[in-house]
C-alpha cells in the first residue's frame, strides 16, 4: 500500500498519469499500423476504385463501371500475359520448393565448411535485382558464357532471349537461381526446430533415412512448406524486373508477364483504369490461391 501511495504521489507531482498497459501497446503499434494503412491498404483501395474508371493520369477519372473488366475478358494480350504469368509461376515455384528443401537437408548435416557454404549459397538473395538481370542478360547472349559452356558439349549457339521457345525457360532459370537460397534458409530454420529425439527414436526402431524423412521431416515441416509455397507464388507472380530488363516482354509477348503488362498499360499507354483492373484481377488470383493452400493443408 505504501509503495502504491508513493507511486501515486510521484505521478501526481509530475502532472500526468501513466496510461494503462493497453494504452502503451496501442502507442507502440500505431506507427507501424499507420504505415500499413498509408502504404498498403490505401493504395489497394485506391486501385480498386480506379479500376472502375477511365483515367489517363492527367484528366479527372471518369466512372465507367465494369467496362475495364469486360474488356479484359476479351483482350487477347491480357490472356497471353495471364498465361505467361501462370507459366512463370509454375516454372519457378515447383523447382524452387524441391531444390530449396534438398539444399536445406544437405546444409543441415555436419559437412566441412558448412557455415561458409551457407553464406555462399545465400549470396544471390542479397544482390541487387537490376545488376543481376543485366549480368544474366549478358550470360544468355548468343556469344555469352552459357553458349560457350554448352559448345563444349557440341550444342549449337542458342538465341536464348530472342527465341520464343527459350525466352521463358531462361527467365525461369534466373528466377529459380534467385529464389532458392532464400527459401533454403526458411526450410533450414524449420528443420532445426525439429527435436533430434524424434530421429534418434526412429533410428532405434530401425527406420530408414527415407522413412524418417517421410514420417518425421515432412509432417513437421508442413507449416513451413505452406509458407514457402505461398511466398514463392506471390514473389513469382510479382516478378517484373527480369522480364523488363532481359526481354522487354518479347519475343512476340511470350515473356510479357502480368506485372509487366500492368506497368506498360499504366505508365506507357496511360490507361491507369485498365491497369488497375489488371492489378485487382492479379490480387484476387493470389488471394484465392492462398486461401486454397491454407484450406488444403489445414488438416
Amino acid at each position: 500500500m505504501r509503495a502504491v501511495s508513493r507511486r501515486a504521489g510521484r505521478d501526481g507531482a509530475a502532472g500526468f498519469r501513466l496510461p494503462p498497459y493497453g494504452g502503451w501497446g496501442i502507442a507502440f503499434v500505431l506507427p507501424a499500423f499507420l504505415l500499413l494503412v498509408v502504404f498498403r491498404i490505401y493504395p489497394i483501395l485506391s486501385a480498386v476504385a480506379v479500376s472502375f474508371t477511365n483515367y489517363d493520369l492527367f484528366s479527372t477519372p471518369r466512372f465507367t463501371g465494369l467496362d475495364n473488366y469486360v474488356y479484359l475478358a476479351t483482350d487477347p494480350q491480357f490472356h497471353q500475359s495471364l498465361l505467361a504469368s501462370i507459366t512463370y509461376v509454375a516454372g519457378v515455384s515447383i523447382p524452387t520448393l524441391v531444390i530449396s528443401l534438398a539444399l536445406a537437408l544437405a546444409f543441415n548435416e555436419r559437412v566441412p565448411f558448412r557455415n561458409l557454404l551457407r553464406t555462399g549459397a545465400f549470396m544471390p538473395v542479397v544482390m541487387t535485382a537490376v545488376p543481376v538481370a543485366v549480368v544474366w542478360k549478358f550470360l544468355f547472349h548468343p556469344f555469352g558464357l552459357v553458349n560457350v559452356f554448352l559448345s563444349k558439349f557440341g550444342i549449337d549457339r542458342i538465341n536464348w532471349l530472342t527465341d520464343q521457345s527459350t525466352a521463358m525457360p531462361a527467365l525461369i532459370v534466373v528466377g529459380i537461381w534467385r529464389a532458392v537460397p532464400y527459401f533454403m534458409v526458411i526450410f533450414l530454420a524449420g528443420l532445426q526446430a525439429i527435436p533430434k529425439d524424434y530421429y534418434e527414436a526412429a533410428s532405434l526402431d530401425g527406420a530408414s533415412a527415407v522413412g524418417r524423412f517421410r514420417h518425421i521431416t515432412l509432417p513437421l515441416l508442413q507449416r513451413t512448406t505452406v509458407l514457402v509455397i505461398i511466398m514463392t507464388v506471390i514473389i513469382a507472380m510479382k516478378a517484373i524486373m527480369n522480364p523488363l530488363i532481359m526481354t522487354g516482354g518479347g519475343p512476340a509477348g511470350v515473356t510479357r508477364v502480368l506485372p509487366l503488362l500492368i506497368y506498360q498499360t499504366g505508365f506507357q499507354y496511360y490507361r491507369m483504369g485498365l491497369a488497375s483492373a489488371m492489378s485487382v484481377v492479379m490480387l484476387l488470383m493470389v488471394l484465392v490461391f492462398t486461401m486454397w493452400q491454407l484450406r488444403l493443408f489445414r488438416g
